[in-house]
Formats: structure tokens, sequence, C-alpha cells
């Protein structure tokens, strides 16, 4: 009698079993750290491009503004610009004090200084009515502050608050414009704009333009005349000198601009105008952001080189602009 054939099928060993485990182990972790790495790069460029597009806003408008600087020069001694380092940065979480805060306040059009009119038939014809409700339609020149200020924007209060249940103070830049009618009545004409200016600084507040501004600096290009005209060539010769508000040294210089003169760095320079204004902001990532936010709780240490914080939490840009010439 013949015994039927039986195949054994032969299984994995535990060695084998091991080995597979070990590669796939490997795999896994060499997935997961692909993940991160995709994820902490998405996060990067997220933050990079949310802190650009708030910089290029930033810059967009103060650059228009600055476009449309209004003076009349020459023949007047009126105040027409002034813009000086911003000492009143005393709320901001202990060890990250502002390095570069301006305050400067000019005069121009903006192009947001009234509230539209629409080209209809019907509006055009009562325009002269609106016009008499709404006085701060009148005119076409606006005073025009910047400063940077450490708040809640949207409770309005101040960083020093910032211990109250639900307040979130920032980094903040506010941009205010006074309309035509204040303007001309309190600003335009005066010897002393910075004084007049005063009694519109309580307003700065209300004014918010964009947040996580951590620097405001601007540095002034004035071109001014060196020699007295040639007698037979009536030829005047001119010089170039750029003025920082905050140098890099951390001297602090005041520029104001006369309709006669131009007032910068303890100099007067007379005959003189301004070329260009050269705008820099410094702005917060989200992850610095979060990190500032957990200083001023007091869950974390503030860093002890602020250099080294800039250079990781934040990013730098600037703007080079033209500014017109007196009328």
């Amino acid at each position: 009698m013949k015994l039927g054939k039986h195949t054994f099928r032969r299984g994995f060993t535990l060695i084998e079993l091991m080995t597979a485990m070990a590669i796939t182990g490997m795999l896994v972790v060499v997935i997961m750290q692909l993940t991160n790495q995709s994820i902490d790069l998405w996060k990067a460029v997220s933050e990079d491009v949310s802190t650009s597009t708030r910089s290029r806003s930033a810059l967009q408008i103060i650059s228009h503004d600055f476009e449309s600087f209004q003076m009349r020069g020459y023949d007047n001694r009126y105040q027409w610009l002034f813009a000086k380092a911003d000492e009143s940065m005393d709320n901001v979480p202990k060890g990250l004090k502002i390095p570069r805060s301006v305050q400067c306040v000019f005069f121009a059009c903006a192009a947001d200084r009234n509230p539209s009119v629409s080209s209809s038939t019907a509006l055009r014809r009562n325009y002269r009515v609106a016009r008499a409700h709404n006085r701060d339609t009148q005119g076409d020149v606006n005073a025009i502050g910047y400063r940077l200020m450490f708040r809640d924007q949207i409770l309005n209060l101040p960083g020093a608050d910032g211990s109250e249940k639900g307040v979130y103070p920032l980094f903040s830049m506010y941009r205010q414009v006074v309309p035509p009618r204040p303007t001309f009545e309190e600003l335009l004409g005066k010897e002393n704009l910075e004084s007049a200016y005063v009694r519109f600084e309580q307003d700065d507040e209300k004014n918010f333009l964009c947040e996580n501004i951590l620097e405001l600096n601007i540095s002034f290009s004035i071109r001014y005349t060196n020699s007295k005209a040639d007698a037979e060539d009536a030829r005047v010769e001119y010089d170039v000198v750029s003025v920082p508000i905050v140098a890099s040294n951390r001297r602090t210089n005041k520029v104001a601009v006369y309709g006669d003169r131009i007032e910068a760095g303890g100099r007067t320079y007379e005959n003189a105008r301004i070329d260009s204004a050269t705008i820099s902001i410094t702005v917060l990532t989200e992850e610095g952001v979060a990190m500032v936010e957990q200083i001023r709780q007091g869950r974390r240490r503030a860093p002890k080189k602020v250099a080294d914080f800039f250079a990781k939490y934040t990013r730098s840009y600037s703007r080079l602009v033209a500014l017109p010439q007196p009328l």
C-alpha cells in the first residue's frame, strides 16, 4: 500500500521576522523624518509668505504717503515734516526693547483721506449738499502720522495691561490720517508742527494699520548746496547726505523739514531738499509672536542675546521712495 506524498510548507524563521521588522521600522522612521522635515519646511515657507505679505502691505501704504508728500518751499519758515526716535516704547516685554522705533508726521494727499464719492448723476447733483453735511470732505491735504506701539488693537489696551485675561498685545504699526479741515485749521502753516501735533497723538492708538511690526526706521537723503553761486557761470554745486533717524550704533537723529531749510542730525542745511526716503521695517514671524507672548506671560525667559532672537524670529524689509520736490 503506497502512502500519498505530503507537502510540508516551511514558515518564516524568527531571524527573518526580526529582520523584516527591523527594515520596516527603519522605513517608518525615515518616512516620519521626511514628513517632519516637510512639515517644518511648509511652516517656514508659510510663515515667510505671511510675514512678507504684511511687510509689503505696510511698505506700500507708507510709500504711497511719501510719494504724495506736500510742502511749499523756499519762501516760508513753516515746518512740513518731522521725524524722530520714539522714546515712548516702555511697555514692551522685559528683554525685548524695540531698538528702532520712529515717529514721523508730514503732509500728504492720502488716497484714503475722504469717503468715496460716486460718479452717479444723482450724487453729483447733491455733492454740494453732501459736502455741507460732511466737513471732512473739504480740502485735499492731510497730516499723516506713523508710530509703533505694543498694544492689544482689538480691546485698545496698552501692553502694560497685558496681565488681564483676554488681552493679547502685539507689536503694531499705527497710521493716523488727520482730516483735511483740522489739518488746515490746526497744523498747516505752523513753525513747530511737532508741538501742534501733540493733541492728535492721543488718537494714534485708534488707527491700527499692521501687526507684528517690531521696528520702523527711516533714512532721509538730503541734497544741499555746497558752495555759493559762481559769479561767472552761476553754477551751484550740491552735496548729498544720508541721515538715518536711528543709526546702526543706536545714535538717534531728528529731521525737521522747513520751507527754507532742513535741520537734521544737529546741522542746518540751507537751500536743501529731501531727494528720497529709505523706509525699513522688521517683522516678527508667527513663531516669534508666540515666543514673545510666552515671555510676556512669564512662561519663558527673555533671551540673553536679543541679537539671536532677531536673527531667528524676524525678517527685515526696506524700500526706497523718491519724494516730490517742493512747490
